[in-house]
């Protein structure tokens, strides 16, 4: 586990596995670096050094390891600093920089292949923002998908904030606040920052923001299909078929499909829908019509139009 303290800075809890560690060592802990200026045991008593086995904190790291980090000591504060710079890299080049926020998603996808959320979390101690860090991870699909541009452990500070305007990203506090001035930049620029204490409610909220991107399911209902009895010419529309309706309703506004033997053969509209002489916008079950279809000339008898409508359904993660 590590931890900002307010008074003594970070603070790391280590479990020595192999060798020792002792006050003045300088340690490497993920991607940071420092001489333990003091170790203390699961009490809060002061140690001097500690062996295999045992769980020390120690003060004096530049900032916040992550949970499950391995540590080690170095032999110099060089090759300390060599170290943690290298795993820094390799951590930066993992990050991408485009994203945006929860309330405009679909105005800043842009059509891509995967939609990336981009986020910044910020927590109040590595615990928790491991947890949140592996839900995020969980969430999405191959359409889309959490990018963690970036995290950490402590107050929302002023280059947060401009991190995240220049990534694009929505900001996360979990039991953090952000500062005087990352408030001023956040204000400034329009970031959308959010905070939680229940890691439930910010996964919830994401999935939701997830779910809303993705491209609906379209969905068909046939309302209608009439059955060709006759074709008889007119002179404004052409070949007109004279149907009877055999289930549901013809719609004059509703797309339509001719089939033949079962099989669609055209795909289009209507041009006329007639009961009798009079124009008309919906026929019932049990009721004869006359059917014009629009840009197609080859309806025969025997052949069935069937009328369908086209819904939207949302999506869910």
């Amino acid at each position: 586990e590590s931890e900002l303290d307010k008074g003594k800075g970070p603070v790391a809890t280590l479990l020595v596995q192999n060798g020792q560690i002792k006050q003045g060592d300088v340690v490497v802990a993920g991607q940071f670096f420092g001489k333990a200026r003091a170790l203390n045991d699961e009490n809060g008593n002061q140690l001097k050094s500690a062996g295999p086995a045992t769980p020390v904190s120690i003060l004096g790291l530049g900032g916040t390891p992550d949970a499950g980090d391995k540590f080690r000591v170095a032999k110099d504060e060089k090759q300390a600093r060599e170290i943690a710079n290298f795993r820094s890299e390799k951590a930066s080049q993992a990050r991408s920089v485009a994203g945006t926020s929860l309330d405009n998603l679909f105005e800043n996808f842009n059509g891509a292949e995967v939609k990336n959320l981009n986020v910044v979390v910020k927590a109040d101690v590595r615990g928790s923002l491991g947890a949140i860090t592996a839900a995020l991870q969980e969430i999405g699909n191959e359409e889309v998908k959490v990018n963690l541009v970036m995290e950490g452990v402590g107050a929302i500070t002023e280059s947060d904030a401009n991190y995240a305007v220049t990534a694009g990203a929505v900001v996360f506090g979990f039991n953090v606040r952000a500062d005087g001035a990352a408030k001023k930049v956040i204000e400034n620029e329009g970031l959308d920052l959010r905070y939680y204490k229940v890691i439930y409610d910010l996964v919830d909220d994401v999935k939701a923001a997830l779910s809303g991107m993705l491209s609906p399911e379209v969905r068909e209902e046939i309302v209608g299909i009439a059955q060709v009895r006759d074709v008889f010419k007119s002179k404004k529309f052409g070949p007109i078929a004279g149907c009877m309706v055999i289930e549901g309703a013809v719609f004059r506004s509703k797309k339509i499909r001719v089939l033949r033997e079962n099989v669609v053969i055209y795909e289009g509209e209507l041009e006329s829908l007639r009961h009798f002489k009079d124009e008309t916008e919906q026929v019932s079950m049990g009721t004869e019509c006359g059917i014009g279809v629009k840009n197609y000339n080859d309806v025969k008898v025997g052949d069935q139009i069937e009328v369908f409508d086209s819904k939207e359904v949302s999506r869910e993660l």
